[in-house]
């Protein structure tokens, strides 16, 4: 808690000082320094500028040294949270009047999973209209909220889910586990049919932002085609399966690449037998 405050502009004085007065409410100074562990000096000054920010309140005492109380944290950091969005705001206003006019279409690479998370979220935070996105169940740890948010507003949230999870917004398509994929942990996602991202997010995340029209549009028919298959595999798995076998497995490892339609095989557990029936090939 204390690094989280520093990093919104607290000294580490000042943190560890609010945090012992929710601790201990209406403390002395000198019975903060004893639970923050800091000189009274220190106390004394952080308290001040505590004061000053309207952090904490001292209380007027008719005898004997003053007395403090914690503003409630909701109150400071929802304060915190409007002051910092609306200077980020002004900041995006302003600094797109300085810049230059982007490129008709751009490429650019992310490579770390805190720069994907952070640019999925911004696109979420940005979209007005329609959002698609192919993600693991896993995911929603960190997507959930900005997908929630957007749909909120009144965007429309597709989602291809792939694992099991509980969602209280948007158009929820499920699909295989995780565990049953063979391309690896992949995202994909557009935003107002004019921005997409294609990330993976294993071992060595990376990812691909284009506003390319092309690509854009090959990555949200991709969605909307995973959409598509999900309908029509919950409505009518029994008769798919017959046909093209557990996991559609005949079909898929037609066109799957060799390693992956031999993973694909072993996650399924097909048998030798089911292997040589070709569902494709015509009778004479």
């Amino acid at each position: 808690m204390i690094d989280e405050m520093t990093a919104l502009g607290f000294t580490a004085s000042e943190a560890r000082v609010y945090v012992a007065l929710l601790k201990r409410p209406e403390a002395t100074g000198y019975e903060l320094a004893k639970e923050a562990g800091l000189q009274r000096a220190n106390v004394y000054a952080a308290l001040e500028q505590l004061v000053t920010r309207e952090c904490v309140t001292r209380i007027a005492a008719a005898s004997g040294p003053a007395r403090f109380l914690a503003v409630p944290p909701a109150d400071v950091f929802g304060r915190i949270k409007r002051s910092t969005s609306r200077r980020a705001d002004a900041l995006i206003a302003d600094l797109a009047r300085v810049a230059p006019p982007p490129a008709a279409t751009s490429f650019y690479t992310l490579h770390s999973l805190e720069a994907i998370i952070d640019r999925v979220a911004s696109l979420a935070d940005t979209a007005r209209h329609r959002i698609g996105v192919c993600a693991w169940s896993d995911d929603m740890d960190w997507l959930a909220g900005p997908l929630r948010a957007a749909a909120n507003s009144g965007c429309q949230v597709v989602l291809n889910l792939f694992g099991e999870t509980s969602l209280d917004f948007g158009e929820v398509y499920q699909h295989e586990s995780p565990d049953r994929t063979v391309a690896g942990h992949v995202l994909t996602m557009v935003c107002d049919s004019s921005t997409a991202v294609i990330a993976n997010l294993g071992a060595e995340p990376s990812a691909l932002c284009t506003n390319q029209p092309a690509v854009v549009q090959v990555v949200e028919k991709l969605i909307r085609d995973e959409a598509y298959l999900a309908a029509i595999y919950a409505t009518h798995h029994s008769e798919l399966e017959e046909t093209y076998g557990p996991h559609l497995v005949q079909l898929r490892r037609k066109l799957l690449p060799a390693d992956q339609a031999d993973n694909l095989v072993s996650i399924v557990g097909f048998g030798a037998t089911d292997l040589d029936r070709d569902p494709f090939r015509q009778e004479s």
